[in-house]
């Protein structure tokens, strides 16, 4: 008898980032004062190759809130983490760049990449949190902080001007990081701003979004949806599939007839508690190979991984997945494709 089979994943624990020191006092462009537009901090594409998976925390003492009265942080995060799926997508190189105009004040290199898991792992970065980063000023009293490039990629040195779109190191998770990503903190003036909203992070969270008062580029607010999931990744594999995994090796292999068992999967950020994952995966004939809901989530989980499947081979052919994400009856996101089999 075929057995159904199905799993869900654990969460990404959170953990603060903490800043470069800061070593020189800050120089200050003649640029006069204008509104200013940032692009991303990486040279990918949002919603497909990155992701926003943390933004500041904008709540006082150990509450926590997102810029919108969210949960998309923690406590004390002071930025805006933009994701890349694993530590094999790293080594392939994922360039950070500039997200305006601005001079290189400050650089740190040659902290090593890897993922913080334990708490002696965290107590050995303790004071270098950043890892390998650089502070850029823009104009208008602007600056912006980079944190978790990768060891040995830094393209400047203090005192060089760059252009928005230059290319300053790679994505990296050096320092204090559970997932490869580069960190940005935009201060003005001494102040931390959430670059979404474009408020200071001691006014507090807004439950009215307005577009046009994001320090990003009107391009990349169209792309942002702060108040949904993403789905990162999904698939169907000749096997489980679990965090620990995803995030180091990435996606896995397509299953094949070789392999004894099938499962759909599939890789989330910022579930909300009481989310609902659905997984279908019909044949070429459009039959019905699985059909697995899951039960309601039991807390927020910021990372989380989950699969459904049989202990049986599929046969060579074409079929469909399908990953429905769903709150209160509500469809947050659903993704579906063609999965060739072979």
């Amino acid at each position: 008898m075929d057995l159904p089979i199905w799993n869900e994943g654990q969460p990404l624990l959170n953990r603060p980032n903490r800043s470069i020191s800061i070593l020189f006092a800050p120089l200050f462009l003649t640029a006069p004062a204008l509104a200013i537009e940032l692009g991303l901090p990486a040279q990918c594409e949002l919603g497909k190759t990155c992701f926003v998976q943390q933004y500041p925390d904008m709540a006082a003492g150990d509450a926590v809130a997102d810029p919108l009265c969210g949960a998309l942080t923690y406590d004390g995060h002071s930025g805006t983490d933009l994701r890349i799926l694993s530590m094999k997508e790293m080594e392939a190189g994922y360039a950070v760049v500039a997200v305006a105009d601005g001079k290189v004040l400050r650089v740190r290199d040659q902290e090593q990449d890897y993922l913080i898991e334990t708490e002696s792992d965290r107590a050995s970065v303790a004071g270098r949190e950043c890892g390998n980063g650089l502070v850029l000023q823009l104009q208008d009293g602007y600056e912006v902080q980079y944190c978790h490039l990768r060891k040995g990629s830094l393209a400047v040195k203090p005192g060089d001007v760059v252009r928005t779109g230059d290319r300053l190191g790679e994505v990296g998770a050096s320092g204090l990081a559970q997932f490869p990503h580069v960190h940005i903190t935009v201060s003005r003036h001494g102040d931390t701003l959430d670059p979404l909203t474009g408020r200071k992070l001691s006014e507090g969270c807004t439950s009215t979004f307005r577009p046009d008062e994001s320090l990003f580029a009107p391009e990349i607010v169209a792309k942002l949806e702060p108040t949904r999931p993403d789905i990162l990744a999904f698939g169907v594999a000749g096997r489980p599939v679990d965090y620990d995994t995803l995030v180091r090796e990435g996606p896995p292999p397509v299953v094949s007839t070789n392999d004894s068992v099938f499962v759909t999967w599939a890789w989330f950020a910022n579930l909300k508690k009481g989310t609902v994952i659905r997984f279908i995966l019909r044949d070429g004939k459009d039959e019905t190979l699985v059909d697995h809901t899951s039960e309601p989530l039991d807390r927020n989980k910021a990372s989380y991984s989950a699969f459904a499947g049989r202990k049986q081979t599929l046969p060579r052919g074409r079929y469909q997945v399908e990953v429905w994400v769903t709150l209160d009856g509500t469809l947050l996101r659903e993704a579906v494709s063609e999965v060739a089999v072979r």
